[in-house]
């Protein structure tokens, strides 16, 4: 269920939080699309990821549609069920340049994607995505890739089945450590701004403005 979901997501996040920060998220309401956007989506919003997830109630399924229509998020539906929808949200120009570098071309070679073309992409890995989900197929690993993380601790996390990372953040690494840390803090810091400026009362148009 979402609300387990939820809970269980902030958990981790609280781990990498400010006491500020904290103190001002027990002020705020978790199920409001505000807050989970600055919770789950805050590096892209500040221009710093190329695609989040998002999961987000039913009730919000269109309220996100509309937020972001006309901008440079796009909005992808990935999988719904009678109570959530997972949306994959996405800078295009930079998700299609990060898919083009040799390395995660080649990755996405290597699952089976002959073209880039994002139309494509996206069909087959909803359709993979939903077997994962309700067949217990496995899971389809070019969703890391389209979230942006390196092609190299994507193979590694498929090769030593999860374990054996030499660190773990907003994924597992096997690969540059010490630029995965940097980039985590990033994502960190980033969140913890967005937090503060939805607690002021601005609106997320005008935070991706910023």
């Amino acid at each position: 269920m979402l609300r387990q979901w939820i809970k269980r997501s902030v958990v981790l996040w609280e781990m990498t939080m400010s006491r500020e920060v904290l103190e001002i998220l027990e002020k705020m309401d978790k199920k409001e699309l505000k807050t989970q956007l600055a919770l789950q989506c805050a590096p892209l919003l500040t221009g710093i990821k190329l695609s989040n997830l998002l999961t987000v109630t039913k009730s919000n399924e269109e309220d996100v549609k509309d937020l972001f229509r006309n901008t440079e998020i796009t909005v992808h539906t990935l999988y719904q069920t009678k109570h959530r929808t997972i949306f994959l949200l996405f800078r295009e120009k930079q998700l299609l340049a990060y898919l083009n570098e040799k390395d995660v071309k080649e990755t996405m070679r290597l699952f089976g994607y002959q073209t880039l073309r994002l139309i494509d992409i996206f069909e087959n890995l909803c359709a993979r995505y939903q077997k994962y989900m309700t067949d217990h197929q496995s899971f389809p690993h070019e969703l890391g890739l389209l979230l942006g993380y390196p092609a190299c601790d994507v193979l590694g996390f498929i090769e030593n089945q999860g374990q054996n990372y030499l660190y773990s953040g907003y994924w597992k690494v096997y690969g540059n450590v010490q630029e995965a840390i940097t980039t985590f803090n990033r994502y960190n810091e980033a969140r913890e701004k967005v937090i503060r400026m939805v607690f002021r009362g601005m609106e997320i148009p005008t935070i991706m403005a910023v």
